[in-house]
């Protein structure tokens, strides 16, 4: 799935209603004993700076509690 855009809330519904809920999400989905909340990251953000008009990449690396489930 490649989402555009979105916040946590929809994504972690639209998934659920696709039949692929978010690991370790307990409203939508199910707990789970690998990680203890949402395994939802956002790894690479980009957007147009809406002052400069230049583009904004911003990334993050992976936490080490998703790392394990790779």
């Amino acid at each position: 799935m490649y989402l555009k855009l979105g916040r946590t809330h929809q994504i972690r519904v639209h998934s659920k209603y696709i039949g692929h809920p978010i690991l370790g999400d307990t409203l939508y989905g199910n707990g789970s004993n690998l990680i203890n909340r949402q395994a939802l990251h956002a790894y690479k953000v980009s957007f147009i700076h809406p002052i400069s008009k230049k583009k904004m990449i911003i990334e993050a690396d992976i936490p080490e509690d998703i790392k394990k489930l790779l």
